[in-house]
């Protein structure tokens, strides 16, 4: 074995090519199974399919794609989707909605055949499906009326379909949201989750139930949420008793609920501070399941990573059956296939989001089986980074007490090496959308690209991200474009007073909310960062308040404002806090990248701050894509936006 090659770092070779992004993988968007047969159907886009949403098959046969190739399954429900597709338990057919069309189909698996059972109508969006489980006629979802262009008329209600004469009957209208609309097992009851407005799911919602009468619902009733909890992802028991998670305790925690009253917490010692749920950006997350009347699959997340665990119900206590994923999909991740098997979609620190399943016959030893993954993956191991997960002290305003979290990867290729005496690493600091969210220990194929090329790259999960609890991610509230950015330069005196990086060298970057904190870091710590790259970033947030759609329309004013704020307060607090009008004080050259058909930050965004940093004499470079929308999906985009990235990266961070 020939010693590794002496370069700085930043400047070494990595097989990871850019080649990689435009060629993409497949998108796996969530699992269903028909448990009367076993057969798995993978929700997702193939690569080569310009993000058409396939329904692909796996049976002891193989795997096929049963989705005729004129429909897309995917959804526009609160703009994020989720759920689009639910199996009939008696017919094996499959419910699912049409993303071009938004109507909803009945489709037969075995022949590719498909009717209507909702006619098309564009303004309204269907998602979430469930179906009696004995009288298969009967759907239900939720509906998301679009009439009216003014975004507090958008009307969401809970709807019954009867498929046998396309008639939709509203079963449950008056709050602002719905989700998780659920049939028992006798098909008696359904459940289901509701809020409204200022709220979002993660900080308040209801769990309710209603008798089933053929189309209606009689004796609605609330019977769980109080002020400040989060009900998510209920889930009805093989025994007729309803699962769901809660964050109560201050962390989503899983009970069990027998009956009208009787509710019983499954308190997993050990595990008081983990989260069994995370924030319903998008719809249907599953993260449990129940296989026998003892027994529950689950997945809980905790400083930086998802484990899976066998739970034992009559003594709450858990088998790990060392899975090594450490991140599942945001929904429809975990699915019941019979009572010792269950279906998978995760991902591990060295290989992408894949399809699994695993049989837990013995818990302490259920390897894993893979069905398909989203990317072949031609990279060495040595050449992926470990993940190091970190606690760090807050050390800038608001606060400078505290603690806020991160993940740690170091320059990682066998091939080189730094020369000696070299100075630590420059570092790629990368801000998380949402706000709400967080970043993972799962495999990241640009984190990859980066530290093979002699980077460190920083995940910083800054306060208001998921997975640490309902106190840590309240603590952005009032304090968007604060909180997040003085935690992203406690990082980097947590990580250069270590040794790791040189704080001289630090680049900073980030998508959406991520961009935004790009812009805000790159204003208010100007002298901070060496440069910048800000993805369908918002510099002026009056705008984001007047054009977002419905379902966060209200979410920015908990993030910025103190209740009860005047508006003259909250004006200033705005321009305080855009970017925009402080364009002229960055220093970092700064590179932004935006689709044209971004219709959640406007495209003249990143114009006007590019004309506010020239003012100001600085370096600044925008690149519009065309036909893209907030998120690029051409692989040619893809890889442009990484092969010009890279360049500004060795420009100006080097």
């Amino acid at each position: 074995m020939s010693s590794p090659e002496v370069r700085p770092y930043g400047t070494w070779d990595s097989p990871i090519s850019a080649d990689l992004f435009e060629v993409g993988g497949a998108e796996l968007d969530g699992v269903i199974v028909n448990e009367s047969n076993g057969k798995l159907y993978l929700i997702g886009a193939p690569s080569d399919q310009n993000g058409r949403s396939a329904v692909v098959e796996f049976s002891d046969a193989g795997s096929r794609d049963v989705l005729p190739k004129e429909y897309s399954a995917a959804t526009r429900v609160h703009e994020y989707g989720g759920t689009p597709c639910a199996v009939n338990p008696v017919t094996g057919h499959i419910v699912f909605a049409d993303f071009e069309s938004n109507a909803v189909f009945d489709l037969d698996p075995d022949t590719s055949t498909v009717k209507p059972i909702v006619e098309k109508d564009e303004r309204n969006y269907f998602a979430d499906f469930d179906i009696h489980p004995k009288s298969p006629k009967w759907v239900i979802a939720i509906k998301e009326d679009h009439h009216s262009e003014v975004i507090d008329e958008i009307i969401n209600t809970l709807i019954a379909i009867d498929s046998s004469t396309s008639k939709v009957t509203t079963i449950a209208q008056g709050a602002d949201f719905y989700t998780y609309p659920r049939f028992s097992p006798d098909g008696t009851t359904i459940c289901w989750t509701q809020w409204n407005h200022p709220d979002m799911p993660w900080y308040e919602t209801e769990l309710w139930l209603a008798d089933w009468d053929e189309g209606t619902v009689k004796n609605a009733r609330k019977i769980v949420g109080d002020k400040q909890e989060s009900i998510t992802q209920p889930r009805w028991g093989l025994d007729g008793s309803l699962f769901y998670a809660s964050n109560r305790s201050g962390f989503w925690q899983l009970y069990q609920r027998h009956g009208e009253e009787e509710t019983k917490y499954i308190h997993i010692k050990g595990l008081e501070e983990a989260e069994f749920a995370h924030p319903d950006w998008c719809l249907g997350a599953s993260w449990y399941q129940q296989l026998t009347p003892t027994t529950l699959v689950a997945f809980y997340s905790k400083e930086g990573s998802h484990t899976g665990i066998i739970i034992d119900l009559p003594t709450c206590t858990f088998t790990d059956p060392h899975w090594p994923i450490t991140e599942i999909l945001a929904f429809e991740s975990v699915k019941r296939i019979s009572s010792t098997t269950v279906a998978i979609i995760g991902s591990t620190p060295t290989s992408p989001l894949t399809l699994y399943t695993a049989n837990i016959s013995n818990p302490s030893s259920s390897p894993l089986t893979l069905l398909r993954s989203s990317l072949n993956l031609p990279i060495p191991s040595t050449h992926i980074p470990p993940t190091h997960f970190y606690k760090f002290p807050r050390t800038h305003p608001p606060t400078a007490s505290g603690s806020a979290y991160c993940l740690f990867k170091p320059p990682t290729n066998t091939s080189f090496t730094p020369p000696p005496s070299s100075p630590p690493p420059p570092l790629i600091l990368a801000l998380h959308g949402g706000p709400t969210h967080a970043e993972l220990t799962g495999f990241s194929l640009r984190d990859a690209y980066w530290t093979s090329r002699g980077y460190a790259v920083a995940q910083v999960n800054y306060a208001g991200s998921s997975g640490y609890g309902r106190t840590y991610i309240r603590q952005l509230d009032t304090q968007m474009g604060v909180s997040d950015i003085g935690d992203a330069a406690s990082a980097i005196d947590f990580l250069s007073s270590r040794g790791l990086v040189d704080r001289s060298r630090v680049g900073v970057t980030g998508h959406s909310a991520g961009g935004y904190c790009t812009l805000q870091a790159l204003t208010n710590y100007p002298s901070l960062y060496r440069a910048g790259v800000a993805e369908s970033s918002i510099s002026e947030l009056d705008v984001l308040f007047k054009e977002i759609h419905k379902f966060e329309s209200r979410y920015l004013h908990r993030l910025c404002f103190a209740p009860g704020a005047s508006a003259e307060e909250r004006a200033r607090v705005t321009r305080e806090r855009s970017a925009l009008y402080k364009a002229d004080r960055v220093k970092a050259p700064l590179l932004m990248t935006h689709g044209r058909e971004d219709k959640i930050v406007p495209r003249n965004q990143p114009e006007m701050m590019a004309e506010g940093i020239r003012k100001g004499g600085g370096v600044v470079k925008v690149l519009v894509y065309p036909d893209e929308g907030h998120v690029l999906r051409d692989g040619k985009h893809v890889r442009d936006s990484v092969v010009e990235t890279e360049r500004w990266w060795r420009e100006y961070l080097l």
